[in-house]
C-alpha cells in the first residue's frame, strides 16, 4: 500500500469520495446512536411522530438557510446515514428536502416571492410532500386528472379533485399536529382550455387539522416502511397566483395565457424534471442499505458456528466456510461494492445540463441499484438464518426500502423499457463495438473479457430490437402492437446496457487504485457480481458463439475458485464498506452477537453443563 494509506482506506475509496470524508465529523455529531435507535413497540401514530421529530432534529443541526439540495457534498452523505438509521425517515427526508424544495427551485427559479416558503421548509416549521400520482392511474403522471381552474376575478386557482380516480395517493401527510405543505401536480385550465400539467404550492394542514377544502384520509401504515400514508382530495381549494410554480408560463391581468412551451403535452412533460432527484436519492440510499446488509451478513457468517450434518458433526466451524454461503454472501459483498461505485458516480456537483444519454445512464443505474438492493437485502436475510428475520438486525427494514423505491420515480421495469426505447430511436446513443473476436482468448477473469461480452450482448440485442421494430412497422402494425410483443427483448437490451455501464465503472474505479494488491482483490470481488450476471445468460452467450461449451460448463467452478480467493480478505472488504455499526445497531454485526442481542446477563458457573444454545465465537474484530 502507498505510504500513509491503510488497506481499508484504499478499498473504501471505491465506495466514497472526498466529500463523504469531509462530512463524517458532522454525521457523527448529528446521528447519536441513542437518538436514532430502532423504534420498537410504538403505536403507528407515535412512530410517525418520531419520524418527524428526527427530521427536525437533523435540521436543527444544520444551516439550511441555503437549501440542502444545493449542498450536494453534504446532502448525499446525509442521505446515506438517514437510510441506514431509519428508512421511514429517509423517505420523509427526501420528499421534504429534495422533491418539495426541488420543485420550488426548479419551477420557481429567479423568483424572490417564494423565499418565505423556502425558509419555512428549511427550518422544518413546515414539512413538505409531493402529491403527483393518483389512485386511478398508478405511476402515470401523464394521466393526472386533478384540475386547477384559473379564476380571473380573483387571480386565484380553484383546485378540484373531479372523482375518486383523481385522488392523490400515497402522500405521507396523515400525521396530526404538523404544518404540512404539498407540491400538487394538476392540469391547469385557463379560459376553459387545458394548458398542461403544472405544480402548485398547496397548504394541506396546520397543527389543528386539514386546511379548508382539503380531505386527508389516513391509510394503513405499511409494515415494511411505516409512514403516515394517506389519500388526499381537493374540493374547491383556492390557491393564490404566487403559489403557481409557473416556470416560463404566465397569465396576464386580462387573462391571456402565455408559455414558451407551445403545447399542453410539452408542458406536462416538464413535471418529470423532478424525477431526477428521485433517481439520485434512491441510488444513494439503496446503495447504502445494500452495503450495510452485505457487511452485517458477512461479519455474522464469520461469527456464526455450526457443527451440522455436512461437517460430519466435527468441531464447530464458521458457516462462511461453506461454499454455498460464500457464493451468496461474497456475491452480496461484490454487488454492494458495484452498487456503491454506481451511486458514487453521480453524487458530485450537478451538471449544468444533462444530455439524453446522461439522463438515460442516471435512471438505468437507479434501476440497476434497486434490483441489486432487493436481491442483496433478501439474500443476506435468508443467509443469516432465523436471526436474519429479526427486525433488530435491519434486513427487513432495508428490504422494505428497496421494495418501496422499486416504484418510485417510475418502476424499475418502466425505466428499463424507457431506456430501450431511447436506444432503439438512437437518442444520444451508439451501440458498443463488437470486440468478441479480439478478446476471445482472454481469461474470464480478465476485465477486458467482461467488457467484450457485455458490450457485444448489448450491441446484438440492440440490432435485433431495431430490426424487429422496423419489420413490424413495415408490416403496417400500429405503434402499440409494434412494441407490445417486444417488451421482453427491450428489457433484455436495457439490462445488458446496465451491465455494460457497471463493467465500465468497475474498470475505471479499480484502475484508479494506487496499489496493485488492492486492485487485484477488488477485481476478484467485483468479478463475482459481473461474472454472475454473465453466467445468468450463459446459454445466450453459448448460442451466439461468445462462450465455448467448456467455458460455459466451467463457470460455476470458476465462481467457486474466486470465492476461495476472496475468503481471506472478506472481513477487511466488509469493514471497508464504511458501515457505522453503532448507528445501524444490528446485534449480529458483533462477534459476541448473542450477548449483544439480549440485555440479560449470564454468569458462568463452575461445572455448568453447556446447552444447545452455546455460541462459539470467532476472532473477528469488534465493530465498535
Amino acid at each position: 500500500m502507498e505510504s500513509g494509506t491503510s488497506p481499508r482506506d484504499t478499498l473504501s475509496s471505491l465506495v466514497h469520495g472526498d466529500s463523504y470524508r469531509e462530512a463524517l465529523p458532522r454525521l457523527t455529531e448529528i446521528f447519536a446512536p441513542e437518538l436514532f435507535a430502532r423504534p420498537s413497540g410504538l403505536s403507528d401514530q407515535d412512530r410517525h411522530q418520531l419520524t418527524y421529530q428526527r427530521l427536525r432534529h437533523i435540521n436543527d443541526q444544520l444551516d439550511t438557510s441555503t437549501p440542502l439540495l444545493t449542498q450536494r457534498g453534504l446532502l448525499f452523505p446525509l442521505l446515506e446515514w438517514v437510510a441506514l438509521a431509519d428508512p421511514s425517515l429517509f423517505y420523509a427526508f427526501f420528499l421534504h428536502h429534495c422533491t418539495t424544495v426541488g420543485a420550488l427551485l426548479e419551477f420557481g427559479a429567479g423568483r424572490d416571492d417564494l423565499d418565505d416558503i423556502l425558509a419555512r421548509l428549511g427550518s422544518t416549521e413546515t414539512v413538505g410532500a409531493l402529491l403527483m400520482t393518483e389512485l386511478g392511474h398508478g405511476n402515470s403522471n401523464a394521466a393526472v386528472r386533478t384540475e386547477a381552474v384559473y379564476d380571473p376575478d380573483t387571480r386565484e386557482f380553484v383546485l378540484t379533485t373531479p372523482g375518486p380516480e383523481a385522488v392523490k395517493y400515497p402522500p405521507s401527510v396523515a400525521c396530526p399536529g404538523l404544518d404540512r405543505l404539498g407540491i400538487v401536480t394538476a392540469k391547469l385550465v385557463v379560459g376553459g382550455q387545458d394548458r398542461g400539467l403544472f405544480c402548485f404550492i398547496v397548504p394541506l394542514r396546520d397543527t389543528t387539522g386539514p386546511c379548508p377544502g382539503v380531505v386527508i384520509e389516513p391509510q394503513d401504515s405499511a409494515p415494511i416502511l411505516p409512514l403516515d400514508w394517506a389519500t388526499v382530495s381537493f374540493h374547491g381549494v383556492r390557491v393564490p397566483y404566487r403559489n403557481w410554480l409557473r416556470d416560463s408560463a404566465s397569465i396576464a391581468e386580462d387573462g391571456t395565457f402565455t408559455d414558451t412551451l407551445s403545447t399542453p403535452a410539452l408542458r406536462s412533460r416538464q413535471a418529470s424534471r423532478l424525477i431526477r432527484y428521485v433517481w439520485e436519492v434512491a441510488a444513494v440510499g439503496l446503495a447504502a442499505v445494500t452495503r450495510a446488509s452485505a457487511a452485517i451478513a458477512v461479519r455474522h457468517a464469520h461469527a456464526r458456528y455450526t457443527n451440522g450434518t455436512f461437517a460430519g458433526f466435527a468441531d464447530p466451524m464458521p458457516v462462511i466456510r461453506y461454499r454455498n454461503q460464500q457464493r451468496t454472501l461474497f456475491g452480496a459483498l461484490s454487488a454492494a461494492y458495484v452498487s456503491a461505485m454506481a451511486a458514487k458516480s453521480f453524487t458530485g456537483p450537478e451538471p449544468a445540463g444533462r444530455s439524453a444519454g446522461e439522463i438515460r445512464t442516471l435512471f438505468t443505474l437507479k434501476a440497476g441499484i434497486d434490483r441489486i438492493a432487493e436481491r442483496v437485502t433478501a439474500d443476506t436475510r435468508a443467509a443469516s438464518g432465523v436471526l436474519g428475520f429479526s427486525p433488530a438486525n435491519r434486513f427487513l427494514d432495508y428490504q422494505g426500502l428497496a421494495h418501496a423505491f422499486n416504484a418510485a420515480g417510475l418502476s424499475t421495469q418502466v425505466l428499463h423499457l424507457n431506456a430501450a426505447w431511447t436506444m432503439a430511436l438512437g437518442f444520444d446513443y451508439e451501440p458498443p463495438a463488437d470486440d468478441s473476436a479480439a478478446t476471445r482468448d482472454l481469461d474470464l477473469r480478465d476485465p477486458a473479457r467482461w467488457r467484450a461480452l457485455a458490450g457485444t450482448r448489448e450491441r446484438r440485442l440492440h440490432e435485433r430490437l431495431v430490426a424487429e421494430l422496423g419489420a413490424a412497422r413495415a408490416a403496417g402494425l400500429g405503434e402499440f402492437d409494434v412494441w407490445n410483443d417486444r417488451f421482453d427483448l427491450a428489457e433484455q437490451l436495457a439490462e445488458a446496457h446496465a451491465l455494460r455501464l457497471l463493467v465500465d465503472l468497475v474498470r475505471t474505479e479499480t484502475d484508479a487504485l494506487p496499489d496493485a494488491e488492492a486492485r487485484r482483490v477488488a477485481l476478484d470481488l467485483c468479478s463475482l457480481h459481473l461474472l454472475g450476471e454473465i453466467s445468468a445468460h450463459s446459454g445466450w452467450y453459448l448460442a451466439e458463439g461468445l462462450l465455448t461449451a467448456e467455458e460455459t460448463a466451467a463457470l460455476p467452478g470458476l465462481l467457486d475458485r474466486i470465492c476461495a480467493d476472496v475468503a481471506p480478505h472478506a472481513p477487511r472488504l466488509a469493514d471497508a464498506l464504511d458501515v457505522p455499526y453503532d448507528l445501524v445497531g444490528a446485534p449480529i454485526a458483533h462477534p459476541e452477537y448473542a450477548s449483544a442481542f439480549t440485555k440479560t446477563a449470564f454468569t458462568a458457573s463452575a461445572g455448568a453443563a453447556p446447552d444447545d444454545t452455546t455460541v462459539t465465537e470467532s476472532a473477528l474484530a469488534d465493530p465498535a
